[in-house]
């Protein structure tokens, strides 16, 4: 297969793609940051504002690429934030938000974690993956992004950004089936 262009700026996401897409599976990678804005929908799933992304990318780079988006949802807020991750870290951060939840009662969360490639001229193919976990009371660990330092997966004791402190493949397994199910579809494809 030719190289996979994977359209991110997150150093997080590309070291899940380079430890899911190309270790475990052997496909070649290459992060693309393109010199226009690659335009993210407001959407209600990650699957929409992925494919849109993914779809408006490979048109406008007349090659295949490929665009993951996470979402948080949050049972006690309506499933807030959603896809709607970096704004909230922009706008109110992890401190504030976990003071603002401080009080709540029901914790439980969900990520969505999805993943789209894209040909030129062609609809998008989504994989979507998820984990259920509980929102931690305090900030804890160092490697992550925004939900990843409150963000505990069902099973575990630690958050997302502690489990990256002491083994990123561990991290990477815990944001569900998307990335591994995207690469065996482009391993049988090849």
């Amino acid at each position: 297969m030719k190289q996979l262009v994977y359209l991110t700026t997150n150093k997080y996401k590309l070291r899940e793609a380079n430890i899911v897409l190309r270790d475990k599976y052997g496909l070649n990678v290459k992060a693309m940051n393109p010199d226009f804005e690659i335009y993210e929908i407001q959407a209600k799933t990650c699957a929409e504002v992925a494919g849109f992304s993914a779809r408006y990318a490979a048109d406008k780079l007349g090659k295949p690429c490929l665009k993951s988006d996470t979402g948080l949802y949050i049972d006690a807020l309506g499933g807030l934030p959603g896809p709607y991750n970096a704004y909230f870290d922009k706008q109110i951060g992890v401190e504030k938000f976990l003071k603002m939840f401080k009080d709540e009662k029901n914790r439980k969360a969900r990520l969505e974690h999805c993943f789209a490639y894209c040909e030129p001229g062609k609809d998008p193919v989504i994989f979507t993956g998820e984990c259920t976990g509980t929102i931690s009371k305090e900030a804890r660990g160092g490697d992550g992004r925004w939900h990843d330092f409150f963000f505990i997966p069902d099973g575990e004791t630690k958050t997302l950004a502690e489990i990256g402190d002491e083994s990123p493949e561990k991290k990477a397994s815990h944001y569900g089936t998307a990335i591994d199910d995207l690469a065996k579809w482009l391993k049988e494809r090849k």
